[in-house]
């Protein structure tokens, strides 16, 4: 695995279309791959603050929808969430758990997939 930098201000993978959830940031990452200048492929662990797993995840709905993603499920509690969002040949899978005693040491998962790599 490869440890990326990351600022707290980042708001998008790797620079690309793909949002970063609000207040969390990459702290590893592996597989990555790229095509035509966005991500395809990878899976990315994020870091940060997780005050409820489930409106963190209606924001980060929303932010992929601003980027042109269509949410294809989801499912969340104040404790974890889910979602899974496509845009032509690639989903990117979310997870979001929220760290009970220290909410700003909470934890999720973003994986890039695409059926064209």
């Amino acid at each position: 695995m490869a440890a990326l930098t990351a600022c707290a201000k980042d708001t998008m993978l790797l620079e690309g279309d793909i949002p970063l959830p609000e207040g969390l940031i990459t702290v590893r990452s592996a597989d990555i791959r790229r095509a035509d200048g966005v991500v395809t492929g990878g899976r990315f662990v994020l870091s940060g603050e997780v005050a409820d797993a489930a409106a963190a995840m209606t924001t980060a709905t929303e932010r992929f929808a601003a980027h042109g993603w269509t949410r294809a499920a989801s499912e969340a509690t104040a404790d974890s969430a889910k979602g899974r969002f496509t845009k032509d040949t690639r989903t990117v899978e979310l997870e979001l758990d929220r760290r009970g005693l220290d909410p700003r040491n909470s934890r999720g998962v973003l994986s890039v997939a695409s059926s064209g790599s």
